[in-house]
């Protein structure tokens, strides 16, 4: 009698060896189905077989899925974890552009466009600005209480022919960061250029630009720039690239940058 009990003992665990279990559900939908909460005192181990015992991982790692069928690895994140509140990093985009702008030897001597007011539009005709040409980019906001952060930098170049006269020459000039094709940072500039220096005159150009709360959805970034006045009919300028037949300098030593930040709040739900 005892031998037969133990054998029904033991035909019923095979049995339940080979069907599937649940814990809190009598209708399991895989071979352990748990509804509830589950209890892990020790190792977490996953990929082992009949001969070599699963993967617990080390400090600090995340399990990743490997799809179906497959069991789930360990994996390091190389990325800081953020705590309820904090920003993190969630995009940046890096443009570079090397065709730049020339403005050739035009004189544009009018003062009359010093000053530009936010909101003016990029396809405004007073005045007028001159888009370069790979420095636009699109950025998708997703999380209210953001910040972006726009960066622009570029070199220029002017040569005004002051190695012939006794005066010093002056170009001014001005460059922007539109939003939905609408100016929302600028800062103007100028480049002297000193009386009979034998060469052209180079410079670095920096427009730093932060914005709280962009509202959700899609926004396009652009940048123009525009020559607002010279003291010389002959004054050859650029931006973003050398003056034409210039000897000192390329479109590469004075190519434009323009980088692109989005920062989010991390919040739990």
């Amino acid at each position: 009698m005892k031998n037969s009990a133990v054998f029904l003992i033991f035909l019923f665990l095979c049995f339940q060896i080979k069907a599937q279990v649940g814990l809190g559900t009598e209708t399991p939908k895989t071979d352990f189905d748990v509804n509830g909460d589950l209890n892990l005192r020790k190792d977490l181990k996953f990929g082992g077989t009949t001969t070599k015992s699963g993967d617990p991982g080390i400090a600090g790692q995340v399990l990743v899925s490997s799809g179906p069928n497959s069991s789930p690895e360990w994996k390091t994140l190389k990325i800081p974890f953020a705590t309820n509140g904090e920003y993190q990093l969630v995009s940046t985009n890096i443009l570079y552009d090397r065709i730049g702008i020339n403005f050739g030897s035009n004189s544009n001597n009018n003062s009359t466009s010093y000053i530009s007011e936010l909101g003016n539009s990029i396809n405004s005709n007073n005045p007028t600005w001159t888009q370069i040409p790979a420095l636009e980019s699109n950025v998708i906001v997703e999380q209210e209480g953001n910040t972006l952060s726009l960066v622009f930098q570029t070199g220029v170049e002017s040569n005004s022919g002051a190695n012939t006269i006794t005066d010093n020459r002056v170009v001014r000039y001005m460059c922007g960061i539109f939003q939905d094709n609408l100016l929302v940072a600028f800062r103007g500039d100028e480049l002297l250029d000193v009386h009979r220096k034998t060469a052209n005159n180079e410079g670095i150009y920096t427009l730093s630009y932060s914005v709280d709360n962009l509202s959700l959805g899609s926004h396009n970034f652009k940048v123009a720039c525009r020559r607002i006045q010279t003291t010389a009919g002959t004054y050859q300028f650029a931006i973003g690239r050398s003056i034409d037949g210039s000897t000192v300098s390329n479109n590469f030593m004075l190519q434009s940058i323009f980088k692109i930040e989005l920062l989010e709040p991390v919040i739990y739900q």
